[in-house]
């Protein structure tokens, strides 16, 4: 029989040592970036009422949400979008004051996978929402904090996906796909099979051109190039007009110097369904799916109580530290582990010596363990770099456990 108290539930984990001390250190790169560009931090609740995570929606995401019931019989959920808490959050607000504006989060989500491969149940997330501007420059604003959060950390060789929502409904309605046709595509799309989406298509009776257009849009991305072959090719004034916002969005981009990691990619599709226009999401190497999605939202606060337009992005803590461990960036960022040890005599100057170094950033454990060799012994076990004898007077003995050496030294030269 298995033993509950010995194990934790799938899709959650525990975070220990050097693990954690990177999760917190990319926390706190990332908070500092939405501080330094004025985004003030919000907290919402880890479960609310039902209904902020399924309004408007048609419960698009229930079998995704962790159900829960109060004693009251109310019925409950575990957060599983920041942005809707956070559109609950502005539509409860009475003082409204100027707009627009910008908020931060840093928390923990819960979600059922469509698909679980390994995925977390339970994840951090970090990002923004800004509220209340509809302007490009807003949409321009979101992405060049995200890659800077991306930067800040130390990620490294990602691409920006950028798409725009309406831009393929605008297609598909210019050439009278039917509705119900369109809701397939979409899906077919969204699991990025081009089979179906053909398939699909071609039962719609479209002429072939029409048909090798749809296609060539849905399955190719690239660099502005391609965006300007796209525009040409637009069969109505609305696509077209869709298609130089993102010509102007790049130009912005261009100007903050982040136009090299941008790829327009017709084919995004979101979990939170409720974008309206620009959507992007930031892909990595050995990283199977986004670290970062966002986009414009200009209907959903309509659902909380307040007509306003926002834009924002998330940033998966979960899957930034799978790439910089991919990177092999651990160990560069954390200080060497060294122990030290002491004798009854030295203990007050090693305690000194050491909180100096402390001080320096150096991450320094004091042995518990009389013996010196006990203590080497446990180092090795432990994976310390290395180990500090204060012996008598100002010697030193620094033990270099990578290498297999000692040296002498004194407190000064140390």
């Amino acid at each position: 029989m298995k033993n509950f108290a010995l194990h934790i539930p799938e899709g959650v984990k525990d975070y220990i040592g050097e693990e954690a001390a990177l999760k917190e250190l990319i926390q706190n790169k990332i908070k500092k970036v939405f501080r330094t560009n004025a985004y003030h931090l919000v907290e919402t609740p880890s479960f609310e009422y039902l209904d902020v995570f399924t309004l408007g929606e048609e419960s698009f995401q229930q079998s995704s949400l962790y159900h829960l019931v109060s004693r009251q019989g109310e019925l409950m959920a575990l957060r599983s979008d920041m942005t809707r808490a956070i559109a609950r959050l502005i539509g409860t607000q009475k003082n409204e004051g100027s707009y627009p504006q910008r908020f931060a989060y840093l928390a923990n989500s819960f979600r059922y996978p469509e698909r679980y491969q390994g995925k977390l149940h339970e994840f951090t997330q970090a990002g923004v929402e800004l509220i209340g501007n509809k302007s490009i420059a807003a949409d321009a604003e979101v992405i060049r904090i995200a890659v800077k959060c991306l930067k800040e950390v130390g990620v490294t060789e990602f691409n920006v996906h950028v798409g725009s929502s309406p831009l393929l409904e605008y297609i598909l309605e210019d050439f009278e796909v039917e509705k119900a046709k369109q809701e397939e595509v979409f899906k077919a799309i969204e699991a990025k099979d081009a089979v179906k989406v053909k398939s699909i298509l071609k039962a719609s009776q479209m002429e072939v051109e029409t048909l090798e257009l749809l296609l060539e849009l849905i399955q190719c991305s690239g660099q502005i190039e391609l965006l300007r072959t796209i525009k040409a090719k637009m069969p109505s004034s609305r696509s077209k007009a869709a298609v130089e916002e993102m010509e102007t969005l790049y130009e912005i981009l261009e100007d903050y110097g982040i136009n090299e990691y941008i790829i327009f990619d017709f084919s995004l599709m979101s979990y939170g369904k409720y974008y309206t226009g620009m959507m992007f999401q930031i892909f990595t190497l050995d990283v199977g799916t986004a670290l970062v999605e966002g986009g414009r939202y200009d209907k959903l606060l309509c659902k909380f109580g307040k007509d306003l337009p926002a834009v924002g992005f998330g940033v998966n803590i979960n899957f930034v530290m799978q790439r910089l461990l991919k990177q092999r960036d651990l160990k560069k960022r954390q200080s060497k582990k060294t122990l030290a040890v002491s004798t009854p005599i030295t203990r007050k100057v090693c305690q000194e010596v050491c909180d100096g170094l402390r001080e320096e950033n150096h991450m320094i454990e004091n042995s518990l363990l009389d013996d010196i060799d006990a203590s080497v012994d446990y180092a090795k076990k432990a994976g310390l770099s290395e180990v500090l004898h204060f012996k008598h007077g100002d010697k030193v003995d620094v033990y270099h456990l990578e290498y297999g050496t000692v040296e002498e030294t004194t407190i000064n030269q140390l």
